[in-house]
């Protein structure tokens, strides 16, 4: 007897083992997905908007949170610019700027003053969270009424979250493991929760789940119908919050005399007797 439940827990304790080494063989990280074709497509494209969107905002501090593979401001002008990420092996990397300082933070716990940023980014950084919400919260908290938020993430409606599902049924991942996009809706009503007001949204990269750039080159072509015909099909979002203009207090108009005040933008001329009353003689 206790050799057969010997044998027993022997084999159950197998049968367990072998989805753990199956996971991690199958884990995907961010880092390795930016060396596929898919991933240097991305790269390639979140770069272009990153680039433009970022390029005129001005201030003093910035911040990208997560992702150091994607150097997301590095076309803005503002000297003192900030990286964050959660693994430390990450910020300890050669390639990175030297220009950029580095911290070891979580996405949704930035070691920031409130209302210490002119320019936050979050490339992906809402996809790979334990909470997509708090993460906004943050970058809501650390930023300056005036700054400017630019965020991209993966669209849960596209070809490749479609390909990306079908890991469970035993393919190889498409997009990197722990993967979570938040839906455009939902976003949009995070960010208004948040009393963001989004000024300009771009959707990108509408090929299928193809496996060399050869083939996305071919279905280059379906980027600009699918702006037209199908926009929320794109496999990537970007959405960008505008820097708004501080406001100076106004100054103290002059004081108009009643005369002033009754031929301003009057093509008629003024009886001789409202000048008298208004205490202006001939």
């Amino acid at each position: 007897m206790p050799e057969r439940l010997f044998r027993h827990n022997e084999i159950h304790i197998h049968a367990e083992m072998r989805p753990i080494r199956t996971a991690a063989m199958n884990s995907f990280s961010f880092a390795d997905f930016l060396k596929t074709p898919q991933g240097e497509t991305l790269h390639a494209w979140e770069s272009s908007q990153y680039d433009e969107f970022s390029a005129d905002a001005f201030g003093r501090e910035a911040l990208q949170v997560g992702a150091p593979q994607l150097d997301t401001l590095r076309a803005n002008g503002i000297t003192s610019q900030w990286l964050t990420s959660e693994s430390y092996d990450e910020l300890d990397n050669r390639l990175l700027r030297p220009t950029l300082q580095t911290v070891q933070a979580e996405s949704g716990w930035l070691p920031f003053p409130a209302e210490s940023l002119d320019l936050v980014t979050l490339p992906h950084a809402l996809d790979f969270a334990p909470s997509a919400h708090q993460t906004l919260r943050e970058a809501a908290r650390v930023l300056v009424p005036e700054g400017r938020l630019i965020l991209t993430v993966f669209n849960p409606l596209s070809l490749w979250w479609m390909r990306q599902k079908a890991v469970g049924a035993g393919l190889r991942p498409y997009l990197p493991t722990h993967t979570s996009p938040v839906p455009l809706y939902r976003l949009k009503d995070w960010l208004t929760l948040l009393g963001f007001e989004i000024d300009r949204g771009r959707f990108g990269v509408y090929s299928p789940s193809c496996h060399s750039l050869r083939n996305f080159e071919r279905w280059k072509w379906l980027d600009k119908a699918g702006d037209r015909w199908a926009p929320h099909c794109a496999n990537l979002i970007v959405l960008c919050r505008p820097a708004l203009p501080v406001m100076s207090p106004a100054a103290p108009l002059p004081m108009k005399s009643p005369l002033d005040i009754l031929t301003a933008g009057s093509p008629l001329p003024v009886p001789k007797e409202a000048r008298r009353q208004a205490g202006h003689g001939n």
